[in-house]
């Protein structure tokens, strides 16, 4: 029987980082509590359930646990190719750097634990989708980055949504109306562009407008407010909403790639018609 405080224990000596950060998956808050008694306050630590009553159980508390989409119970090991994905993703947002050391805790229903180097993990998904609309890897990544900040934030204290789709202007237009006089005309690009970190306030301002805000290939905002034309007689998917319909319908038309921010607290991917990353925040 492996026991799993030791050996997480046991990957920490005192005399070295051993670990640039831990990511822990379990649905049992004793464990959880164990576990991470025994792991260095330096060390980042991600920790993952598919239960709310451990989520729960931790309200108050300065340990936070995160809510996995899926049972942990029904995936098995499947675990282990979504934790892979997880990992080439947040590489692919920029929370974890390449050639970073993870130590993979896994504590009921699966117990083990396993460490994942970075530098040989293969195929970054997000420069896979980047390279299918021909965008810059760093505008979808800031992207993303702009869609947690709206999803975690919320505007005045509520959760909202939103949808910003990048691409090609003429096309995004074609298929679109604008619902508002467009708040970005007559500035200077560097005063709309995504990449520049400073600009992410006001983007996520006019992105909790309703409609969509649109940015080129270069990631430059040009419209914000716009209404999606989606075709008659196109059918929302099971669990999809208006805002997740207008995204998908604008990715296909467009050939572009959309983000939907949802209020739930979910951020969806679509590129030309398909979700391609869904990620839950809370």
């Amino acid at each position: 029987m492996v026991d799993l405080v030791q050996s997480v224990s046991d990957a920490f000596p005192s005399d070295r980082k051993s670990f640039d950060s831990v990511i822990m998956i379990s649905n049992s808050a004793k464990k959880i509590r164990q576990i991470h008694a025994v792991i260095p306050s330096e060390v980042n630590t991600t920790i993952l359930t598919s239960k709310s009553r451990v989520i729960e159980s931790f309200i108050g508390d300065d340990i936070i646990v995160q809510m996995m989409d899926e049972s942990l119970s029904s995936m098995g090991l499947q675990v282990l190719s979504q934790l892979h994905d997880m990992i080439l993703q947040a590489i692919g947002e920029g929370r974890i750097s390449r050639g970073e050391k993870i130590l993979v805790v896994l504590a009921e229903p699966i117990d083990g634990i396993f460490s994942v180097d970075t530098t040989m993990l293969s195929a970054n998904r997000f420069a896979a989708l980047a390279g299918e609309v021909k965008i810059e890897l760093e505008v979808l990544t800031k992207a993303m980055q702009l869609a947690r900040h709206i999803g975690s934030r919320g505007r005045e204290g509520h959760s909202v949504g939103a949808l910003f789709a990048i691409g090609s202007l003429p096309k995004l237009r074609k298929y679109s109306t604008p619902l508002v006089l467009n708040p970005f005309k007559g500035h200077d690009a560097e005063k709309k562009s995504i990449l520049l970190d400073e600009n992410h306030e006001t983007l996520a301002e006019f992105a909790w407008l309703d409609g969509a805000i649109f940015l080129n290939k270069d990631g430059i905002a040009s419209d914000a407010g716009r209404y999606i034309q989606v075709p008659a007689g196109t059918q929302p998917k099971y669990g999809e909403g208006g805002r997740h319909l207008a995204a998908r319908a604008i990715s296909q038309l467009a050939e572009c790639v959309a983000i939907c921010v949802s209020s739930s607290g979910k951020i969806t991917l679509y590129v030309n018609g398909r979700e391609r990353y869904k990620v839950r925040l809370n």
